[in-house]
């Protein structure tokens, strides 16, 4: 007869179970329900795992609370790295990062040496040491913004408590944005503006004329790949625009294109392919185009063709002037731009014009 340890039956159908973690540790003792003794063996078993959870879990989440802000960020950086996020978005993490537990935590909060002890205090006070005492009321939007992504990757990770994500997300209000002004640059110019790049760089040309036909950002642009472009025999007729890289983390395909739009995707599938390169808008060398380069050479390049500095996000902008300029209907400009959302619309893309004000006050003459 087989011999069951940890295992006594008290009464029909009761047994009483006991067992231990570790050798010399404390004995624990439950009664179960069983038809057998087979059954009340599994029981125990199954008690015994779900016992080490209860005791192990606890002891894991306090070495992570208690984890030095070294450690917090190796987790964090390990994160972004497994994202493939963009250099740029790695440096803007690790620079606030420090700047947040390093140097103003070191200044203003020397006691505190793990994320256990962090406090809404903490943030507040944060907020007013970036805006004064570094002076950049300006640029705090954008500072919080990284904020609460980094405190959010914490909790995730297990290195600090809901509590304090629960307190931020309540307490700690980024400010109003700063509405941009954006040059009004005519047709012409802009035209002017695009033939010279095409001429003197064009694997910029490439997705600066994308983004001005779709509004689309230069994020996701750069990271279109070659699969993402759906075909109709030889004829690009849609691009699914994936959701992990887009800026809400949402699917926007571009449903439509017209024939230049065809005739400029078809042509730089072809060029993507000879490279056998994943991404459609590649370098001359055929590797994989970085929006910072773009953006670095389209402020020197604009200064001298249009006389202003303008970035990537202008054709953004653009577009959603033109757009509203000629009345066209906000769901299908949406559409084709990839937004979501209409209130970050009106927010941020309905810009008077001068063209648009003289059509007002003509109207008003009587």
């Amino acid at each position: 007869m087989k011999r069951y340890v940890g295992i006594k039956e008290t009464k029909a159908g009761n047994y009483q179970v006991n067992f231990r973690l570790s050798k010399g540790g404390r004995r624990f003792w439950e009664t179960v329900e069983a038809d057998s003794m087979q059954e009340a063996s599994n029981k125990r078993a199954e008690i015994i795992v779900r016992k080490q959870k209860e005791l192990e879990t606890p002891e894991a989440e306090k070495l992570r609370l208690t984890s030095g802000f070294a450690t917090v960020w190796e987790g964090i950086n390990d994160g972004l790295l497994g994202e493939r996020k963009p250099r740029k978005t790695l440096l803007h993490y690790q620079k606030v990062f420090w700047r947040m537990f390093g140097e103003f935590r070191s200044l203003k909060f020397p006691y505190m040496q793990n994320p256990s002890q962090l406090t809404l205090a903490f943030f507040e006070q944060y907020k007013s040491y970036y805006s004064n005492e570094l002076n950049r009321p300006k640029g705090l939007r954008g500072e919080l913004i990284y904020v609460k992504a980094i405190m959010k990757r914490m909790y995730k990770l297990g290195f600090c408590s809901e509590k304090i994500i629960k307190d931020i997300a309540e307490h700690i209000k980024k400010p109003r944005p700063n509405k941009k002004q954006y040059p009004e640059i005519s047709n012409s110019k802009i035209n002017e503006l695009l033939a010279f790049i095409k001429q003197d760089r064009p694997e910029y040309y490439r997705p600066i004329y994308f983004m001005k036909r779709t509004g689309r950002r230069v994020e996701e642009t750069t990271l279109i790949e070659r699969r993402d472009v759906v075909w109709e025999g030889i004829k690009p007729v849609k691009i699914n625009i994936r959701a992990e890289i887009t800026k809400t983390d949402e699917y926007a395909p571009l449903n439509q294109l017209d024939s230049e739009l065809e005739n400029f995707i078809s042509q730089a599938y072809k060029e993507s392919a000879k490279h056998k390169a994943p991404y459609l808008f590649l370098t001359k060398r055929g590797k994989k185009l970085y929006q910072h380069r773009i953006c670095d050479y389209l402020k020197e390049i604009s200064e001298k063709i249009v006389g202003v500095k303008i970035t990537n996000h202008y054709f953004r902008h653009r577009y959603w002037v033109e757009c509203g300029k000629n009345n066209v209907p906000i769901v299908d400009a949406m559409a084709i731009s990839g937004n979501k959302d209409p209130d970050v619309v009106i927010a941020f893309y309905s810009h008077s014009t001068s063209e648009g004000l003289a059509k007002v006050l003509e109207l008003t003459r009587g």
